[in-house]
Protein backbone atom coordinates (compact mmCIF):
# COMPACT_ATOMS: atom_id res chain seq x y z
CA UNK A 1 0.00 0.00 0.00
CA UNK A 2 1.21 3.56 -0.69
CA UNK A 3 2.33 5.50 2.37
CA UNK A 4 2.34 9.22 3.04
CA UNK A 5 5.35 10.88 4.65
CA UNK A 6 5.81 14.21 6.38
CA UNK A 7 8.68 15.52 4.30
CA UNK A 8 9.40 19.14 5.24
CA UNK A 9 7.97 22.44 6.54
CA UNK A 10 5.77 24.29 4.03
CA UNK A 11 8.32 27.11 3.85
CA UNK A 12 11.34 24.81 3.48
CA UNK A 13 12.23 25.88 -0.05
CA UNK A 14 12.25 29.22 -1.84
CA UNK A 15 11.08 29.56 -5.44
CA UNK A 16 13.39 27.58 -7.75
CA UNK A 17 15.08 25.66 -4.94
CA UNK A 18 15.36 21.87 -4.69
CA UNK A 19 16.62 19.58 -1.94
CA UNK A 20 16.84 15.86 -1.22
CA UNK A 21 14.98 14.41 1.76
CA UNK A 22 15.25 10.85 3.04
CA UNK A 23 12.26 8.73 4.02
CA UNK A 24 12.11 5.11 5.18
CA UNK A 25 10.96 4.19 1.66
CA UNK A 26 13.17 6.27 -0.62
CA UNK A 27 15.14 9.45 -1.12
CA UNK A 28 12.91 12.20 -2.50
CA UNK A 29 13.90 15.32 -4.43
CA UNK A 30 11.57 18.15 -3.44
CA UNK A 31 11.31 21.13 -5.80
CA UNK A 32 9.55 24.46 -5.41
CA UNK A 33 8.52 25.83 -8.80
CA UNK A 34 5.94 28.44 -9.75
CA UNK A 35 4.50 28.40 -6.26
CA UNK A 36 4.03 24.63 -6.16
CA UNK A 37 5.92 21.73 -4.63
CA UNK A 38 6.89 18.78 -6.82
CA UNK A 39 8.43 15.49 -5.70
CA UNK A 40 10.65 13.25 -7.81
CA UNK A 41 13.12 10.42 -7.30
CA UNK A 42 16.40 11.88 -6.05
CA UNK A 43 18.79 10.03 -8.37
CA UNK A 44 19.09 9.99 -12.15
CA UNK A 45 17.93 6.68 -13.68
CA UNK A 46 21.04 6.59 -15.85
CA UNK A 47 24.03 6.29 -13.50
CA UNK A 48 22.45 7.43 -10.25
CA UNK A 49 23.70 11.02 -10.16
CA UNK A 50 22.33 13.15 -7.30
CA UNK A 51 19.76 15.34 -9.04
CA UNK A 52 19.89 17.83 -6.18
CA UNK A 53 23.11 19.02 -7.86
CA UNK A 54 21.35 19.33 -11.21
CA UNK A 55 19.73 22.43 -12.63
CA UNK A 56 16.22 23.58 -13.45
CA UNK A 57 15.89 25.10 -16.93
CA UNK A 58 12.32 26.00 -17.75
CA UNK A 59 10.22 22.95 -16.99
CA UNK A 60 13.16 20.55 -17.23
CA UNK A 61 15.55 19.14 -14.65
CA UNK A 62 19.06 18.47 -16.01
CA UNK A 63 21.26 15.72 -14.58
CA UNK A 64 24.64 17.17 -13.49
CA UNK A 65 26.72 14.26 -14.81
CA UNK A 66 25.55 13.30 -18.29
CA UNK A 67 22.81 15.88 -18.94
CA UNK A 68 19.78 13.63 -19.15
CA UNK A 69 16.69 15.86 -18.89
CA UNK A 70 13.33 15.22 -17.22
CA UNK A 71 10.09 17.19 -17.15
CA UNK A 72 9.63 18.28 -13.55
CA UNK A 73 5.84 18.06 -13.55
CA UNK A 74 5.77 14.32 -14.14
CA UNK A 75 9.34 13.01 -14.60
CA UNK A 76 8.90 12.43 -18.34
CA UNK A 77 12.23 11.73 -20.10
CA UNK A 78 13.05 14.65 -22.40
CA UNK A 79 16.68 13.87 -23.30
CA UNK A 80 18.95 10.82 -23.00
CA UNK A 81 21.33 9.22 -22.02
CA UNK A 82 18.79 7.97 -19.47
CA UNK A 83 16.44 5.43 -21.02
CA UNK A 84 13.58 5.82 -18.57
CA UNK A 85 11.43 8.48 -16.97
CA UNK A 86 12.15 9.78 -13.47
CA UNK A 87 9.67 8.50 -10.87
CA UNK A 88 7.39 11.28 -9.62
CA UNK A 89 5.24 11.28 -6.46
CA UNK A 90 2.02 13.01 -5.34
CA UNK A 91 2.53 16.00 -3.05
CA UNK A 92 0.17 18.00 -0.84
CA UNK A 93 0.68 20.89 1.57
CA UNK A 94 -1.36 20.79 4.76
CA UNK A 95 -1.01 21.94 8.37
CA UNK A 96 2.14 23.85 7.52
CA UNK A 97 3.90 20.75 6.20
CA UNK A 98 4.78 19.18 2.84
CA UNK A 99 3.51 15.61 2.53
CA UNK A 100 4.57 13.13 -0.16
CA UNK A 101 2.96 9.79 -1.02
CA UNK A 102 5.32 6.99 -2.01
CA UNK A 103 4.46 3.55 -3.39
CA UNK A 104 5.03 0.56 -1.11
CA UNK A 105 8.06 -0.41 -3.21
CA UNK A 106 9.46 2.72 -4.88
CA UNK A 107 11.91 2.29 -7.72
CA UNK A 108 15.22 2.42 -5.86
CA UNK A 109 18.48 3.89 -7.07
CA UNK A 110 21.15 1.25 -7.64
CA UNK A 111 23.91 1.00 -5.06
CA UNK A 112 26.49 0.25 -7.78
CA UNK A 113 25.41 1.88 -11.08
CA UNK A 114 28.54 0.67 -12.88
CA UNK A 115 27.54 -2.92 -12.11
CA UNK A 116 23.85 -2.42 -12.90
CA UNK A 117 22.12 -2.51 -16.31
CA UNK A 118 21.18 1.04 -17.29
CA UNK A 119 17.44 0.44 -17.29
CA UNK A 120 17.57 -0.98 -13.75
CA UNK A 121 19.28 1.97 -12.08
CA UNK A 122 16.00 3.44 -10.93
CA UNK A 123 13.62 4.70 -13.63
CA UNK A 124 10.16 4.12 -15.05
CA UNK A 125 10.11 2.37 -18.43
CA UNK A 126 8.24 4.10 -21.26
CA UNK A 127 4.63 3.09 -21.76
CA UNK A 128 3.53 1.85 -25.18
CA UNK A 129 0.85 4.20 -26.42
CA UNK A 130 -2.20 2.49 -27.85
CA UNK A 131 -2.10 2.74 -31.61
CA UNK A 132 -4.46 2.01 -34.47
CA UNK A 133 -3.70 -1.12 -36.50
CA UNK A 134 -0.77 -0.43 -38.79
CA UNK A 135 0.33 -2.69 -41.62
CA UNK A 136 3.66 -0.98 -42.17
CA UNK A 137 7.08 -2.44 -41.37
CA UNK A 138 9.80 -0.22 -39.94
CA UNK A 139 13.33 -1.61 -39.95
CA UNK A 140 16.29 -0.38 -37.91
CA UNK A 141 19.84 -1.45 -38.82
CA UNK A 142 22.07 -1.33 -35.76
CA UNK A 143 21.63 -2.28 -32.12
CA UNK A 144 23.73 0.52 -30.70
CA UNK A 145 22.72 3.74 -28.98
CA UNK A 146 20.85 5.19 -31.98
CA UNK A 147 19.02 2.01 -32.95
CA UNK A 148 17.92 1.07 -29.46
CA UNK A 149 16.66 4.55 -28.61
CA UNK A 150 14.88 4.85 -31.96
CA UNK A 151 13.07 1.56 -31.36
CA UNK A 152 11.75 2.57 -27.94
CA UNK A 153 10.83 6.03 -29.26
CA UNK A 154 8.78 4.57 -32.10
CA UNK A 155 6.71 2.54 -29.67
CA UNK A 156 6.41 5.40 -27.17
CA UNK A 157 5.21 7.67 -29.99
CA UNK A 158 2.48 5.22 -30.94
CA UNK A 159 3.82 3.23 -33.90
CA UNK A 160 1.73 0.07 -34.01
CA UNK A 161 3.20 -1.75 -37.00
CA UNK A 162 5.93 -4.35 -37.28
CA UNK A 163 9.26 -3.15 -35.86
CA UNK A 164 12.48 -5.04 -36.62
CA UNK A 165 15.89 -4.19 -35.17
CA UNK A 166 18.82 -5.84 -36.95
CA UNK A 167 22.19 -6.08 -35.18
CA UNK A 168 25.42 -7.77 -36.20
CA UNK A 169 26.21 -8.28 -32.51
CA UNK A 170 25.53 -11.59 -30.80
CA UNK A 171 23.89 -9.76 -27.90
CA UNK A 172 20.86 -7.51 -27.66
CA UNK A 173 21.63 -3.76 -27.33
CA UNK A 174 24.12 -2.99 -24.56
CA UNK A 175 25.89 -0.02 -22.97
CA UNK A 176 29.08 0.38 -24.99
CA UNK A 177 30.25 3.26 -22.78
CA UNK A 178 30.99 0.81 -19.97
CA UNK A 179 33.40 -1.28 -22.00
CA UNK A 180 36.46 0.99 -21.79
CA UNK A 181 35.57 2.17 -18.29
CA UNK A 182 33.86 0.00 -15.68
CA UNK A 183 34.18 -3.29 -17.56
CA UNK A 184 37.94 -3.16 -18.13
CA UNK A 185 38.43 -1.84 -14.59
CA UNK A 186 36.70 -4.93 -13.20
CA UNK A 187 33.76 -2.97 -11.75
CA UNK A 188 31.18 -4.46 -14.12
CA UNK A 189 30.53 -7.85 -15.68
CA UNK A 190 28.55 -9.04 -18.69
CA UNK A 191 25.28 -8.87 -16.75
CA UNK A 192 25.74 -5.13 -16.24
CA UNK A 193 26.05 -4.31 -19.96
CA UNK A 194 22.53 -4.85 -21.30
CA UNK A 195 20.53 -1.69 -21.85
CA UNK A 196 17.27 -3.58 -21.46
CA UNK A 197 16.11 -7.01 -20.40
CA UNK A 198 14.94 -9.28 -23.20
CA UNK A 199 11.39 -9.00 -21.85
CA UNK A 200 11.32 -5.30 -22.75
CA UNK A 201 11.65 -6.06 -26.46
CA UNK A 202 9.05 -8.81 -26.25
CA UNK A 203 6.59 -6.58 -24.39
CA UNK A 204 7.07 -3.74 -26.87
CA UNK A 205 6.92 -6.10 -29.88
CA UNK A 206 10.39 -5.21 -31.09
CA UNK A 207 11.85 -8.07 -33.13
CA UNK A 208 15.59 -8.16 -32.45
CA UNK A 209 17.60 -10.10 -35.03
CA UNK A 210 20.99 -10.72 -33.43
CA UNK A 211 24.04 -12.08 -35.28
CA UNK A 212 22.51 -10.66 -38.44
CA UNK A 213 24.50 -8.42 -40.73
CA UNK A 214 23.05 -6.14 -43.40
CA UNK A 215 24.76 -6.92 -46.72
CA UNK A 216 22.97 -4.70 -49.23
CA UNK A 217 20.14 -2.29 -49.86
CA UNK A 218 17.77 -1.75 -52.78
CA UNK A 219 16.22 1.71 -52.58
CA UNK A 220 13.86 1.08 -55.50
CA UNK A 221 12.46 -2.18 -54.10
CA UNK A 222 12.74 -1.04 -50.48
CA UNK A 223 14.53 -4.24 -49.54
CA UNK A 224 17.33 -4.80 -47.07
CA UNK A 225 19.58 -7.78 -47.73
CA UNK A 226 20.69 -9.77 -44.68
CA UNK A 227 22.94 -12.68 -43.83
CA UNK A 228 21.03 -15.94 -43.24
CA UNK A 229 17.66 -14.26 -43.84
CA UNK A 230 15.40 -13.50 -46.75
CA UNK A 231 15.52 -9.86 -47.88
CA UNK A 232 13.47 -7.71 -45.55
CA UNK A 233 10.94 -5.28 -47.02
CA UNK A 234 10.55 -1.96 -45.25
CA UNK A 235 8.17 0.98 -45.38
CA UNK A 236 10.62 3.11 -43.41
CA UNK A 237 14.27 2.32 -42.76
CA UNK A 238 16.71 3.72 -40.20
CA UNK A 239 20.39 3.13 -40.90
CA UNK A 240 22.32 3.18 -37.62
CA UNK A 241 24.96 0.45 -38.02
CA UNK A 242 27.58 2.34 -35.98
CA UNK A 243 31.30 1.96 -36.53
CA UNK A 244 33.96 -0.67 -36.93
CA UNK A 245 37.36 -0.39 -35.22
CA UNK A 246 40.42 0.38 -37.32
CA UNK A 247 42.81 -2.57 -37.24
CA UNK A 248 45.97 -1.36 -39.05
CA UNK A 249 45.87 -4.07 -41.76
CA UNK A 250 48.96 -2.68 -43.52
CA UNK A 251 51.07 -3.07 -40.38
CA UNK A 252 53.33 -6.10 -40.30
CA UNK A 253 52.15 -8.44 -37.54
CA UNK A 254 48.65 -6.92 -37.27
CA UNK A 255 47.09 -10.40 -37.30
CA UNK A 256 49.13 -11.83 -34.41
CA UNK A 257 47.28 -13.21 -31.41
CA UNK A 258 47.11 -10.68 -28.63
CA UNK A 259 46.57 -7.72 -30.98
CA UNK A 260 43.08 -6.65 -29.99
CA UNK A 261 40.63 -3.89 -30.98
CA UNK A 262 38.13 -2.46 -28.51
CA UNK A 263 34.65 -1.88 -29.88
CA UNK A 264 32.35 -4.72 -28.87
CA UNK A 265 31.59 -6.49 -25.63
CA UNK A 266 33.48 -9.51 -26.92
CA UNK A 267 36.47 -7.27 -27.66
CA UNK A 268 36.42 -5.99 -24.08
CA UNK A 269 36.20 -9.52 -22.71
CA UNK A 270 39.13 -10.58 -24.90
CA UNK A 271 41.23 -7.69 -23.60
CA UNK A 272 40.29 -8.34 -19.99
CA UNK A 273 41.25 -12.00 -20.24
CA UNK A 274 44.48 -11.30 -22.14
CA UNK A 275 45.53 -8.49 -19.81
CA UNK A 276 44.89 -10.54 -16.67
CA UNK A 277 48.14 -12.47 -17.09
CA UNK A 278 50.10 -9.88 -19.05
CA UNK A 279 53.21 -8.08 -17.83
CA UNK A 280 53.38 -5.64 -20.74
CA UNK A 281 50.26 -4.01 -22.23
CA UNK A 282 50.83 -1.61 -25.11
CA UNK A 283 48.04 0.66 -26.33
CA UNK A 284 48.46 2.07 -29.82
CA UNK A 285 46.67 5.41 -30.11
CA UNK A 286 45.73 8.10 -27.62
CA UNK A 287 42.05 8.25 -28.61
CA UNK A 288 39.39 8.48 -25.93
CA UNK A 289 38.89 4.71 -26.15
CA UNK A 290 42.63 4.08 -25.88
CA UNK A 291 43.12 6.45 -22.95
CA UNK A 292 40.06 5.20 -21.10
CA UNK A 293 41.31 1.65 -21.57
CA UNK A 294 44.71 2.67 -20.18
CA UNK A 295 43.05 4.36 -17.19
CA UNK A 296 40.81 1.36 -16.48
CA UNK A 297 43.65 -1.16 -16.66
CA UNK A 298 45.86 1.08 -14.49
CA UNK A 299 43.03 1.48 -11.98
CA UNK A 300 42.64 -2.29 -11.89
CA UNK A 301 46.39 -2.54 -11.21
CA UNK A 302 45.93 -0.28 -8.18
CA UNK A 303 42.76 -2.01 -6.97
CA UNK A 304 44.33 -5.46 -7.14
CA UNK A 305 47.80 -4.28 -6.07
CA UNK A 306 49.24 -5.55 -9.34
CA UNK A 307 52.77 -4.16 -9.48
CA UNK A 308 54.30 -6.08 -12.36
CA UNK A 309 51.95 -5.07 -15.22
CA UNK A 310 53.33 -2.19 -17.26
CA UNK A 311 51.00 -0.12 -19.45
CA UNK A 312 52.42 1.97 -22.30
CA UNK A 313 50.57 4.28 -24.69
CA UNK A 314 52.05 5.00 -28.11
CA UNK A 315 50.71 8.18 -29.73
CA UNK A 316 51.37 10.06 -32.96
CA UNK A 317 50.50 13.35 -31.24
CA UNK A 318 52.61 15.13 -28.66
CA UNK A 319 49.68 15.15 -26.24
CA UNK A 320 46.56 12.97 -26.03
CA UNK A 321 43.32 14.60 -27.26
CA UNK A 322 45.37 17.45 -28.72
CA UNK A 323 43.18 17.74 -31.83
CA UNK A 324 39.95 17.68 -29.82
CA UNK A 325 40.76 19.48 -26.56
CA UNK A 326 44.04 21.27 -27.20
CA UNK A 327 47.58 20.64 -25.98
CA UNK A 328 47.12 22.13 -22.51
CA UNK A 329 44.28 19.82 -21.52
CA UNK A 330 46.03 16.95 -23.29
CA UNK A 331 49.13 17.50 -21.15
CA UNK A 332 46.96 17.49 -18.03
CA UNK A 333 45.57 14.08 -18.95
CA UNK A 334 49.03 12.75 -19.81
CA UNK A 335 50.36 13.86 -16.42
CA UNK A 336 47.35 12.30 -14.70
CA UNK A 337 48.06 8.97 -16.40
CA UNK A 338 51.76 9.17 -15.59
CA UNK A 339 50.96 9.64 -11.89
CA UNK A 340 49.10 6.33 -12.07
CA UNK A 341 52.00 4.48 -13.66
CA UNK A 342 51.12 4.70 -17.37
CA UNK A 343 54.08 5.33 -19.66
CA UNK A 344 53.89 7.42 -22.84
CA UNK A 345 55.66 7.33 -26.16
CA UNK A 346 54.50 10.57 -27.85
CA UNK A 347 55.09 11.59 -31.46
CA UNK A 348 55.90 7.98 -32.24
CA UNK A 349 55.14 5.78 -35.23
CA UNK A 350 54.70 2.02 -35.06
CA UNK A 351 56.88 0.28 -37.63
CA UNK A 352 55.81 -3.33 -36.98
CA UNK A 353 54.40 -5.79 -34.50
CA UNK A 354 56.70 -8.69 -33.71
CA UNK A 355 55.75 -12.13 -32.49
CA UNK A 356 56.72 -15.68 -31.70
CA UNK A 357 54.62 -18.77 -32.37
CA UNK A 358 51.81 -16.61 -33.68
CA UNK A 359 51.58 -14.36 -30.61
CA UNK A 360 52.63 -10.75 -30.29
CA UNK A 361 55.77 -10.19 -28.24
CA UNK A 362 56.84 -6.63 -29.06
CA UNK A 363 56.02 -3.36 -30.79
CA UNK A 364 58.80 -1.88 -32.91
CA UNK A 365 58.81 1.88 -33.44
CA UNK A 366 60.13 3.78 -36.44
CA UNK A 367 62.86 5.12 -34.15
CA UNK A 368 64.12 1.54 -33.78
CA UNK A 369 62.98 1.21 -30.16
CA UNK A 370 61.41 -2.13 -29.32
CA UNK A 371 58.72 -2.28 -26.62
CA UNK A 372 57.89 -5.68 -25.05
CA UNK A 373 54.18 -6.48 -25.45
CA UNK A 374 52.10 -9.42 -24.26
CA UNK A 375 48.92 -7.59 -25.32
CA UNK A 376 48.45 -4.78 -27.83
CA UNK A 377 45.21 -2.78 -27.66
CA UNK A 378 44.30 -0.83 -30.78
CA UNK A 379 42.94 2.61 -29.97
CA UNK A 380 43.35 4.08 -33.42
CA UNK A 381 39.81 5.17 -34.13
CA UNK A 382 36.86 3.74 -36.00
CA UNK A 383 35.23 3.96 -39.40
CA UNK A 384 31.52 3.95 -40.28
CA UNK A 385 30.16 0.45 -40.87
CA UNK A 386 28.64 1.44 -44.21
CA UNK A 387 30.29 -0.96 -46.64
CA UNK A 388 26.93 -2.57 -47.43
CA UNK A 389 25.60 0.81 -48.64
CA UNK A 390 28.21 1.50 -51.33
CA UNK A 391 25.92 0.45 -54.17
CA UNK A 392 22.93 2.40 -52.86
CA UNK A 393 24.56 5.70 -51.86
CA UNK A 394 27.47 7.92 -52.74
CA UNK A 395 29.24 7.80 -49.40
CA UNK A 396 31.53 10.48 -47.99
CA UNK A 397 35.31 9.98 -48.10
CA UNK A 398 35.30 8.77 -44.50
CA UNK A 399 32.44 6.34 -45.18
CA UNK A 400 29.79 8.58 -43.67
CA UNK A 401 26.30 9.00 -45.11
CA UNK A 402 25.07 12.54 -45.74
CA UNK A 403 21.62 13.40 -44.41
CA UNK A 404 19.50 16.55 -44.26
CA UNK A 405 18.33 18.43 -41.17
CA UNK A 406 15.62 15.79 -40.68
CA UNK A 407 18.26 13.02 -40.76
CA UNK A 408 16.82 11.75 -44.03
CA UNK A 409 19.23 10.12 -46.48
CA UNK A 410 16.75 9.17 -49.21
CA UNK A 411 13.03 8.69 -49.66
CA UNK A 412 11.80 6.45 -46.80
CA UNK A 413 15.37 6.14 -45.46
CA UNK A 414 16.97 7.88 -42.45
CA UNK A 415 20.40 7.62 -40.82
CA UNK A 416 21.56 8.19 -37.26
CA UNK A 417 24.58 7.87 -35.01
CA UNK A 418 28.18 7.41 -36.09
CA UNK A 419 27.39 7.04 -39.80
CA UNK A 420 25.31 10.20 -40.25
CA UNK A 421 26.96 13.35 -41.62
CA UNK A 422 24.37 15.88 -40.57
CA UNK A 423 24.04 19.69 -40.46
CA UNK A 424 24.77 21.19 -37.06
CA UNK A 425 22.30 23.82 -35.94
CA UNK A 426 23.14 27.54 -36.17
CA UNK A 427 25.09 27.14 -39.40
CA UNK A 428 27.75 24.83 -38.02
CA UNK A 429 28.20 22.91 -41.29
CA UNK A 430 27.94 19.16 -41.93
CA UNK A 431 29.63 16.88 -39.41
CA UNK A 432 29.83 13.25 -38.42
CA UNK A 433 30.06 12.93 -34.62
CA UNK A 434 30.75 9.74 -32.68
CA UNK A 435 29.05 10.49 -29.35
CA UNK A 436 26.85 8.08 -27.40
CA UNK A 437 24.28 10.67 -26.30
CA UNK A 438 24.15 12.28 -29.73
CA UNK A 439 23.46 8.88 -31.31
CA UNK A 440 20.52 8.45 -28.94
CA UNK A 441 19.24 11.93 -29.79
CA UNK A 442 19.60 11.11 -33.48
CA UNK A 443 17.61 7.93 -32.93
CA UNK A 444 14.76 9.77 -31.23
CA UNK A 445 14.61 12.48 -33.91
CA UNK A 446 14.78 10.03 -36.80
CA UNK A 447 12.06 7.86 -35.21
CA UNK A 448 9.68 10.81 -34.98
CA UNK A 449 10.42 11.80 -38.57
CA UNK A 450 9.77 8.25 -39.73
CA UNK A 451 6.31 8.81 -38.27
CA UNK A 452 5.89 12.01 -40.28
CA UNK A 453 6.44 14.54 -37.50
CA UNK A 454 9.05 16.60 -39.39
CA UNK A 455 11.46 17.58 -36.60
CA UNK A 456 14.73 19.23 -37.60
CA UNK A 457 17.65 17.99 -35.53
CA UNK A 458 18.84 20.87 -33.36
CA UNK A 459 20.59 19.35 -30.32
CA UNK A 460 24.01 20.38 -29.06
CA UNK A 461 26.72 17.69 -29.08
CA UNK A 462 27.74 16.61 -25.58
CA UNK A 463 30.11 13.91 -24.36
CA UNK A 464 32.02 12.93 -21.27
CA UNK A 465 35.10 10.93 -20.42
CA UNK A 466 36.01 9.58 -17.01
CA UNK A 467 39.59 8.66 -16.10
CA UNK A 468 40.82 7.98 -12.56
CA UNK A 469 37.63 9.46 -11.13
CA UNK A 470 38.06 12.72 -13.05
CA UNK A 471 35.12 13.46 -15.34
CA UNK A 472 35.56 15.87 -18.21
CA UNK A 473 32.40 17.24 -19.85
CA UNK A 474 32.38 18.70 -23.34
CA UNK A 475 29.55 20.57 -25.08
CA UNK A 476 29.44 21.90 -28.64
CA UNK A 477 31.72 20.90 -31.48
CA UNK A 478 35.05 22.48 -32.46
CA UNK A 479 37.09 20.90 -35.24
CA UNK A 480 39.26 24.03 -35.25
CA UNK A 481 39.58 27.14 -33.12
CA UNK A 482 41.31 30.50 -33.08
CA UNK A 483 41.93 30.43 -29.33
CA UNK A 484 40.99 28.60 -26.14
CA UNK A 485 39.90 30.84 -23.28
CA UNK A 486 40.68 29.27 -19.91
CA UNK A 487 39.14 29.95 -16.51
CA UNK A 488 40.47 28.14 -13.46
CA UNK A 489 43.53 25.91 -13.20
CA UNK A 490 43.95 23.07 -15.69
CA UNK A 491 46.78 21.48 -13.71
CA UNK A 492 44.57 21.30 -10.60
CA UNK A 493 41.72 19.68 -12.55
CA UNK A 494 39.38 22.61 -11.95
CA UNK A 495 38.82 24.62 -15.11
CA UNK A 496 36.54 25.77 -17.89
CA UNK A 497 37.87 25.97 -21.46
CA UNK A 498 35.97 27.94 -24.10
CA UNK A 499 36.76 27.31 -27.79
CA UNK A 500 36.47 30.43 -29.95
CA UNK A 501 36.28 30.42 -33.74
CA UNK A 502 35.48 33.40 -35.97
CA UNK A 503 34.45 35.51 -32.99
CA UNK A 504 32.02 32.89 -31.63
CA UNK A 505 32.26 30.47 -28.70
CA UNK A 506 31.42 27.16 -30.34
CA UNK A 507 32.36 24.62 -27.66
CA UNK A 508 33.36 24.24 -24.02
CA UNK A 509 35.17 21.64 -21.93
CA UNK A 510 35.42 21.51 -18.16
CA UNK A 511 36.52 19.60 -15.10
CA UNK A 512 34.90 20.39 -11.75
CA UNK A 513 32.43 22.83 -13.32
CA UNK A 514 29.33 20.67 -13.71
CA UNK A 515 26.86 23.48 -13.03
CA UNK A 516 28.54 25.78 -15.54
CA UNK A 517 28.43 23.07 -18.20
CA UNK A 518 24.68 22.53 -17.77
CA UNK A 519 24.15 26.24 -18.35
CA UNK A 520 26.61 26.45 -21.24
CA UNK A 521 24.95 23.60 -23.13
CA UNK A 522 21.65 25.47 -22.93
CA UNK A 523 23.27 28.72 -24.04
CA UNK A 524 24.88 26.93 -26.99
CA UNK A 525 21.52 25.39 -27.88
CA UNK A 526 19.78 28.77 -27.87
CA UNK A 527 22.70 30.57 -29.55
CA UNK A 528 23.15 32.87 -26.54
CA UNK A 529 26.84 32.38 -25.74
CA UNK A 530 28.87 35.52 -24.98
CA UNK A 531 31.43 36.84 -27.43
CA UNK A 532 35.05 35.77 -26.92
CA UNK A 533 35.83 39.28 -25.66
CA UNK A 534 33.14 39.05 -22.99
CA UNK A 535 34.13 35.45 -22.18
CA UNK A 536 37.65 36.47 -21.22
CA UNK A 537 36.20 38.10 -18.10
CA UNK A 538 34.80 36.01 -15.22
CA UNK A 539 31.17 35.09 -15.91
CA UNK A 540 28.46 33.99 -13.50
CA UNK A 541 26.97 31.49 -15.91
CA UNK A 542 23.86 30.75 -13.87
CA UNK A 543 22.94 34.45 -13.77
CA UNK A 544 23.48 34.71 -17.52
CA UNK A 545 21.00 31.92 -18.09
CA UNK A 546 18.44 33.64 -15.87
CA UNK A 547 18.77 36.82 -17.94
CA UNK A 548 18.01 35.09 -21.22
Amino acid sequence: MPAEFDLAPADALAEGEMRTYSTPNADVLLLHREGQYLALAAHCPHYGAPLEKGRLVGDQLICPWHHACFRVTDGHLCQPPALDALPSYPVRVAEGRVWVTLPAKPTAAADSPDATPTALVGGVAPVVNSAAPDQRTFVIVGGGAAGQFAAQTLRAEGFGGRLVLVTAEAAQPYDRTKLSKAYLAGKADQNALSLRKAAFYEEHRIEVLTDTRATGLSLTDRQLKLTDHEPLHYDKLLLAPGSEPNTLPKLSGHDLQGVLPLRSAQDAENIRQAAAGARHVVIIGSSFIGMEAAASLAAENEATDTKDRRITVIAREKEPFEKVLGAKIGAMFRNLHCRHGVRFKPEATVEALEGENGRVTAVRLASGQRLPADVVVLGVGVRPATGFLEAAFELEKDGGLRVDAYLQAAEHVYAAGDVARFPLAAGGGQHRIEHWRMAQQHGACAARNMLGQEHQFAEVPFFWTQQYGKSLRYAGHATEWDEIIFHGDVRRHDFLALYAHRNRIIAAAALGRDDDMMVIEELLRTDQMPTPTAARRPIKWAKRLLKE
